[in-house]
């Protein structure tokens, strides 16, 4: 069973209005969509996992006119899920028929990040992949940055970290900073990352949380 993952990029005109909000914002690090349904005409029911500012986020929906209801359930300090409801636009329609299509699944999540391209894996038959890419319109270009035989699950580790977080902890560890003694400081990092320590720090901070909750989820697992 062959797998893409795929990173979509969207026209300016294209952009959805909690894309553009997660975008221009710096009040959300992480933005997930864990599942959806379409309506066939009616509302989409979408699911995200988000870590940011609730506040701010809810503030963004309220903003956005496609959308016709929501409600935001904390997790803890940093994440929550987002529950919504919105008007599908033709743009979304074609997408989410483009990735229906028999021979193709779409394996969650599909992450947006502060580009506002949105990341994600779809496993089939070749021929029904190829297809699907070809079928995206033109106001969306797909760059496959990975191709092969689909193998996920339990015995992969994963931390799911953001592209931040994971460009933080390449920068500490080629810098030196988990080495005993350290051979680089947090700000060496940021200077490494072009932001400030407290922004590098925290990205550290929530790196190295992920890691250690994966690590030890995977052991009881086994």
């Amino acid at each position: 069973m062959k797998y893409l993952r795929v990173r979509l990029r969207f026209a300016e005109s294209a952009f959805h209005p909690m894309q553009r909000f997660v975008r221009d914002s710096d009040r959300v690090e992480r933005d997930m969509l864990l599942h959806g349904t379409t309506g066939a005409g009616d509302w989409d029911t979408l699911l995200f996992y988000v870590e940011g500012d609730a506040d701010a986020y809810a503030a963004a929906l309220e903003a956005a006119d496609r959308i016709a209801d929501y409600d935001l359930t904390p997790l803890d300090e940093d994440g929550f899920y987002a529950y919504v409801e919105q008007e599908p636009s033709p743009l979304d329609e074609t997408l989410f028929e483009t990735f229906s299509r028999s021979g193709v699944i779409v394996v969650p999540p599909v992450e947006f990040d502060s580009e506002g391209t949105a990341e994600l894996t779809i496993l089939g038959k070749p021929d029904a992949l190829q297809s699907a890419v070809d079928s995206l319109p033109e106001a969306v270009e797909a760059d496959v940055e990975r191709i092969g035989e689909y193998a996920a699950g339990r015995g992969r580790f994963d931390p799911g970290l953001t592209e931040r977080q994971y460009d933080a902890v390449a920068a500490a560890v080629e810098l030196g900073y988990y080495e005993t003694p350290a051979e680089c400081s947090v700000a060496d990092v940021a200077d490494a990352l072009d932001c400030a320590s407290g922004t590098a720090a925290e990205h550290l901070r929530k790196a190295e949380r992920n890691v250690m909750a994966e690590l030890v989820d995977r052991r009881g697992f086994e």
